[in-house]
């Protein structure tokens, strides 16, 4: 009676309650394959997948160490008729720094600017440590020095843009993985010339 009507009325999972859920499992070496299951259980019940339920499941493949699904996750979003952001962006750019892809993470950053996406400092935190992941050394360097330029700019000044810890730390790690112990120690002293965080 009652009761049966109290249940009914119980409101139905919607796109936040499945990310939250997708969020807990995706880093779990036991259940990331959950996090992704159930972005396929909200398409089969007609729930509209939002990018925090993406950059779950891409998390997701993070810890399952499996880059092209996370890849294969902004083709999903951009059938569903809803653009890549830069939080899901990032978190594939993570996946693939992850699994040593570097090649593609610098693709997915060039893409994100391509799509004028508003590419902020921690997504290209997560472009320098894939490139030191994969000993591209170069490529870090050049990163951090247009991230560099660009805090200096009257854009980036104005938008409050700052290299942080993880920008150097990523860049001076590049610098000693691929054997430049010279660029390390410059970068080092810059570091703390400037102050971590400190607009240079």
């Amino acid at each position: 009676g009652g009761g049966g009507a109290a249940r009914r009325r119980l409101p139905l999972p919607d796109t936040v309650s499945y990310a939250t859920a997708m969020r807990s499992a995706a880093r779990s070496r036991e259940h990331w394959r959950e996090a992704l299951r159930l972005l396929d259980v909200m398409a089969s019940r007609g729930v509209r997948p939002n990018a925090h339920a993406y950059a779950a499941a891409a998390v997701a493949c993070e810890t399952g160490g499996r880059w092209e699904v996370a890849i294969s996750l902004l083709d999903r979003m951009r059938e569903q008729g809803l653009p890549p952001s830069v939080i899901v962006y990032s978190a594939v750019m993570a996946c693939c720094g992850a699994e040593g892809r570097w090649e593609e993470a610098l693709q997915l950053l060039a893409a994100m600017k391509a799509e004028r996406l508003a590419v902020d400092v921690p997504a290209v935190n997560i472009a320098i440590s894939a490139c030191a992941r994969g000993r591209a050394w170069r490529e870090a360097l050049l990163l951090h020095e247009q991230l560099r330029a660009w805090c200096s700019s009257a854009e980036g000044r104005r938008g409050g843009q700052m290299l942080t810890e993880r920008t150097w730390g990523a860049t001076i790690g590049a610098m000693y993985k691929g054997g430049q112990w010279r660029k390390a120690a410059e970068l080092v002293g810059e570091m703390r010339r400037g102050g971590v965080g400190a607009q240079p």
